[in-house]
């Protein structure tokens, strides 16, 4: 149910975010989370439900955003420097995917998705990246740009938009983005060609495994993580007695 209420006030939801955030700060836990991202940023030390919380009750009982402001409030925090600030920028957006146009994708995502870029914060636009191409068909062909670009984190993107779809997946597309950075050992794409792969055979494990026979391009990494699901289940299948 979309929220009613008051108009929407960025800078009143900005400061709501913000300082809800710091009120959940936990110095110790900030330095366990920045050593697991390689101290690459600074965090506050908040755990993923906290956060959502605070950026959900901050978002409540105001009036449908358009995307501009959607936009402009994800940016400031985007802007932040501690962690927990850009993916409250990333929960706002994906809060209210269904009030984004698919102009988003070529518009503003790449600013997401190459600024302050690791795994987290990209794979966290996974859900808004998914709805708007699966709702707009016009984008498929933005996601054969994104695989053969120079960014790996846009690659990235390409690679994963279609998970958790199950058999909704376009398993012809799936093959065609996988196949061309099957033989990329760069980790973070390799990861995802095989994670593709690997959340595709929870719904269709014979076509998984036949693109894998089928590729022996297929880095070493991506054809583990492809067929990592489909080994553990014939592992645990039960033996028949004699």
């Amino acid at each position: 149910m979309e929220n009613v209420g008051k108009p929407w006030e960025r800078n009143g939801i900005f400061q709501a975010i913000t300082s809800g955030l710091h009120a959940h700060r936990d110095r110790y836990k900030a330095q366990g989370m920045s050593a697991y991202m390689r101290n690459q940023f600074p965090f506050l030390g908040i755990s993923t439900p906290a956060r959502r919380k605070v950026v959900t009750d901050a978002l409540h009982g105001y009036l449908k955003p358009n995307q501009d402001e959607l936009v402009e409030l994800a940016r400031a925090l985007h802007e932040l420097p501690e962690r927990e600030f850009q993916s409250a920028g990333v929960d706002v957006l994906v809060h209210y995917k269904h009030s984004i146009d698919p102009t988003f994708l070529n518009e503003s995502a790449e600013f997401f998705i190459t600024h302050k870029s690791w795994w987290d914060s990209v794979d966290a636009l996974n859900p808004l990246i998914r709805h708007l191409v699966y709702t707009n068909p016009a984008s498929v062909p933005l996601m054969y740009q994104w695989i053969t670009n120079d960014n790996m984190w846009i690659v990235r993107c390409s690679l994963t938009h279609q998970l958790t779809m199950k058999k909704d997946t376009d398993a012809q597309r799936l093959a065609d983005l996988c196949s061309t950075r099957a033989a990329d050992t760069e980790f973070f794409i390799a990861k995802a060609v095989g994670w593709a792969l690997r959340d595709y055979s929870h719904s269709n494990p014979e076509w998984v495994r036949g693109y894998v026979d089928s590729h022996a391009e297929l880095s070493p990494l991506a054809r583990r993580e492809a067929l990592k699901a489909i080994e553990r289940a014939r592992v645990k299948r039960p033996r028949v007695s004699p």
